[in-house]
């Protein structure tokens, strides 16, 4: 599960880096596998404490990485892994 409560605003490291490390290392791990979805983005904010804004671009990040994708009105979903 999740340690949300790892996150430190005010901390060296930007919270949305923070967020995005957090859900990187659970998809390494196999805690989120492919086709998983995951928390929400109100479900982080609340979790966090953060701006819902700030977990988007977390998410944005792990768009960007090839790592998950965002459907609109049904979540975000990690993406198979390419071994290619």
């Amino acid at each position: 599960m999740v340690d949300w409560a790892k996150v430190k605003p005010g901390a060296f490291t930007p919270v949305y880096v923070q967020i995005a490390q957090l859900v990187r290392d659970a998809i390494s791990s196999g805690e989120f596998g492919p086709g998983d979805r995951l928390p929400s983005e109100t479900f982080v904010q609340q979790a966090t404490g953060v701006n819902r804004l700030t977990v988007r671009k977390s998410y944005r990040i792990l768009i960007d990485e090839g790592l998950i994708v965002t459907v609109q009105g049904r979540g975000s979903f990690v993406l198979p892994v390419d071994e290619t």
